[in-house]
């Protein structure tokens, strides 16, 4: 292998690098306001920002995180935040955002994007665990993210973390 090609080689090898490094998303610190988020969720060239949070302590120990665009009516919250059948309003357009059934350890059982034509009918199972995440009866707090790379061809990401208080779902 001549100087030429290995310096070639060399340097392909940190340009891969480099491209891979910059477009990982970072999730924002956590908000120290309860009910709020930080962060984005985008699809190709339409980016939300997150910025309202909703946690559903369901019966199974495990939480369903709602990070929205635009805050939930009172009366809504408690079926925007049900696993199975909820998202009302963000499967109606009517806010945006992501769904995310967490267990009490931060990993994520699935991921769902509502974001442009993403109403969901695109979901992530077994999506890896969060950065971070901690749970308690009075308050869930959590960071995470995903490149576009890493939602199987869906073509969104999301860079978040949020404080909510928990609202128990039957």
């Amino acid at each position: 292998m001549t100087r030429a090609t290995s310096a070639a080689i060399l340097a392909l090898a940190v340009l891969a690098f480099t491209s891979s490094t910059v477009s990982a998303r970072q999730a924002p610190p956590v908000p120290a306001q309860a009910g709020m988020a930080s962060g984005s969720v985008t699809l190709g060239s339409t980016t939300i920002t997150l910025a309202h949070a909703y946690v559903g302590a369901l019966a199974d120990g495990l939480y369903e995180v709602v990070l929205t665009d635009a805050p939930v009516p009172p009366a809504d919250i408690a079926v925007e935040v049900k696993s199975g059948g909820g998202q009302r309003l963000l499967r109606s357009a009517q806010i945006s955002g992501i769904s995310m059934l967490v267990d009490g350890k931060g990993f994520l059982r699935n991921i769902i994007p509502f974001v442009g034509e993403l109403r969901g009918g695109s979901m992530l199972a077994s999506a890896g665990s969060l950065t971070a995440f901690a749970a308690s009866a009075t308050g869930v707090t959590g960071q995470g993210s995903m490149t576009a790379a890493q939602t199987m061809s869906q073509g969104w990401s999301y860079a978040a973390s949020w404080k909510a208080v928990p609202v128990v779902v039957e």
